[in-house]
């Protein structure tokens, strides 16, 4: 199977999808990861330039998607902040390579969560949503197929970390868990950014080896602490969740949710004519 995580910055799905992507690429499968911006206002620290920034966090997913077993990573890089004025260039991007690499499977945000507020998220995810539906059609970037590519679509589309809708695919990452610790760990521009939570009166521009070590600890209690919240409620120790829906050409298959939705809120009230 091929899948293919489509985020908006380089450590989005490491810290909600990591083991699970560590998991399935140890099951043989082949485990892709598109970060669709540059990451490059992911610094607290003033004085850094957004170059600075993006070329650290291109590091930081490289060495991530070693840990996990990935291929290489694929980066549009377009600006931090910015994916609202690039969606038209990031649906034909995205078109080209979930085209190119058959991907059976797309891994993405979810863009409907009532409080996501950041618009890379919300972009991203609706996009890669839009996109897996679409790119079976031919005249969907005709250019595509002209060059060779074959039409194509993607079985789902698995949202990271639902808290609106209830998950229905729970990955049990008990074996990968210290592949996902170690992942997240390679974002250090982002896990120093988590110094106040852990620390007291630390610097993060010149972290001793003894806080550092600290930091890391309680990121990985962190990590756990959700890890097996999830895992319990499921009977399995750690465990990542996911709400998956069904693609089908031009729309996704969420007929049923919908119908149940419908129901729940039918007042008695309503008028029949």
């Amino acid at each position: 199977m091929n899948i293919l995580a489509v985020y908006a910055h380089p450590d989005d799905a490491e810290f909600l999808a990591s083991g699970s992507m560590a998991k399935w690429a140890e099951e043989g499968h082949q485990v892709y990861a598109i970060s669709a911006t540059d990451g490059s206002m992911g610094t607290k620290i003033v004085g850094r330039t957004r170059a600075e920034v993006a070329e650290r966090r291109r590091g930081e997913l490289t060495r991530a998607m070693e840990v996990i077993g990935g291929h290489e990573p694929v980066g549009f890089w377009f600006p931090d902040g910015s994916l609202r004025s690039h969606s038209e260039e990031l649906k034909e991007k995205l078109a080209f390579w979930v085209r190119k690499l058959r991907a059976d499977r797309i891994v993405t945000l979810d863009p409907w969560l009532s409080y996501e507020i950041h618009p890379d998220h919300i972009t991203v995810g609706r996009i890669a949503s839009e996109v897996a539906v679409f790119t079976c059609f031919p005249l969907y970037f005709p250019e595509q197929i002209e060059a060779g590519l074959d039409p194509h679509q993607p079985e789902e589309v698995w949202y990271m970390m639902p808290t609106e809708r209830a998950p229905n695919r729970i990955v049990d990452i008990g074996d990968t868990f210290e592949k996902k610790v170690q992942s997240i760990l390679c974002h250090q521009s982002q896990v120093e950014m988590l110094a106040d939570w852990f620390l007291t009166d630390a610097d993060p521009l010149n972290l001793t080896e003894g806080e550092k070590q600290q930091l890391a600890s309680g990121v990985r209690d962190l990590i756990r602490t959700m890890a097996s919240g999830i895992g319990q409620r499921y009977q399995v120790g750690l465990a990542e969740a996911f709400h998956a829906v069904r693609c089908g050409p031009g729309h996704l298959d969420v007929v049923g949710e919908i119908t149940i939705q419908m129901l729940e809120r039918m007042s008695s009230d309503a008028e029949v004519h």
